[in-house]
């Protein structure tokens, strides 16, 4: 997938210094539109903030974080501070209780504990992306940043659901997706070199959010009647708010 679909002299992946997988989400073709730039930003951590990422960040005026991590992921690696955030909204999302890592034994196992989680995101996170899109509901919460730990499956499934409501389609949402598994490779690479049967859940991977798509489907009727009736989205109000 081009880095840019619409526009050479946009780049999605931000240079950051110190940090993984922070990027644009502007520019993707959306219901005869396209999506914004400079609107939204889906990211890793900001544990590792270096001078040089802040002041690029702080330079695209971000006004407002959401942070989908636990309360002990974000004692153990609290974000550097950016000065023109206004609003912090912590949607803690406790992915760590789903992943027992002592039951991987193999590859094949972590493949399956991670379609679940992501099956679980969608049925039992509700309440958390709910009020995520309350956020993306006032202009006033943009430029937004929302992040996790990787920025690959709590992001990658409000990045999906964002993207969905905007009107782009599925296959490049999913293309969206599986950037994550180019721009995350290095965040994990020692703990991989000790624990190869582990990689499962340090990538992302088709089956993983196409199993939360597919449940969406089968079990809340639908990608609108879910984002309408589940999480109190208006596609019509973010659509005039952030395509062009």
């Amino acid at each position: 997938m081009n880095n840019d679909t619409t526009r050479p002299h946009r780049v999605r992946l931000l240079p950051l210094e110190g940090l993984y997988n922070t990027r644009d989400l502007g520019g993707y073709p959306a219901a005869g539109r396209y999506v914004k730039w400079d609107m939204f930003y889906r990211a890793g951590d900001l544990k590792d903030l270096s001078p040089q990422a802040k002041v690029h960040l702080e330079n695209r005026r971000i006004k407002t974080i959401v942070d989908f991590r636990d309360s002990e992921e974000r004692t153990q690696a609290p974000d550097g501070e950016l000065s023109t955030v206004k609003k912090v909204y912590v949607l803690s999302i406790y992915a760590g209780s789903m992943l027992n890592l002592r039951q991987i034994k193999t590859g094949a196992a972590g493949e399956e504990m991670m379609r679940q989680l992501y099956i679980s995101m969608v049925s039992d996170c509700r309440p958390q992306y709910r009020r995520f899109f309350s956020i993306l509901s006032d202009p006033e919460n943009s430029p937004l940043l929302f992040h996790c730990s990787a920025g690959k499956d709590r992001t990658g499934i409000g990045a999906a659901l964002l993207l969905s409501a905007l009107g782009v389609d599925r296959e490049i949402i999913m293309e969206d997706y599986l950037l994550s598994r180019e721009y995350i490779r290095g965040k994990y690479r020692s703990w991989l070199e000790e624990s190869p049967h582990l990689e499962p859940l340090m990538t992302v991977c088709p089956g993983y959010i196409g199993a939360a798509l597919d449940c969406i489907e089968t079990v809340f009727g639908g990608m609108d009647r879910y984002l309408r009736n589940e999480l109190g989205a208006n596609p019509e109000l973010l659509r005039s708010l952030y395509t062009e």
